[in-house]
């Protein structure tokens, strides 16, 4: 993979990532009592630990969840991959001095942004479902 071919996949895995992080926002405002908006803004500065803290401890104060262990698995993979793509994978490359060593590093860096864009594609899909269907569960 060449270096614009990487920024352009490690550009579109954050874009999924940001609409996951959206999608939780809207279902935790939807399934919280209470005024929609009021619920979503509660929630507007927080970042996608705290939001998925919050949902979780929301789904679980009846102790009736909504969501299954592996969607909290699931929330929690998307937190990991965020912070791997947003703080390290650069730095994991770039400072190698020696060119080759580098370039091997560097396509194997590749290698994982393709699998991990293709996981935050699905897991993009998964939080629309899931909001859609705690939507119609609570607000319709």
């Amino acid at each position: 993979m060449d270096r614009d071919t990487f920024k352009l996949i490690h550009s579109e895995l954050i874009q999924q990532v940001q609409c996951i992080e959206f999608n939780l926002r809207r279902t935790y405002a939807a399934m919280h009592e209470g005024n929609f908006d009021d619920n979503f803004n509660r929630l507007e500065k927080s970042n996608l630990g705290k939001i998925a803290r919050e949902l979780e401890n929301l789904d679980y104060s009846d102790d009736r969840p909504e969501l299954s262990d592996d969607d909290y698995d699931f929330i929690d993979d998307i937190r990991e991959i965020r912070n791997y793509w947003c703080h390290q994978c650069y730095l994991d490359f770039v400072y190698i001095n020696n060119n080759r060593e580098r370039e091997r590093q560097f396509q194997k860096i590749a290698q994982r942004l393709q699998r991990d864009e293709n996981r935050t594609y699905e897991l993009f899909v998964k939080s629309e479902k899931i909001f859609f269907y705690i939507w119609k569960k609570y607000r319709d």
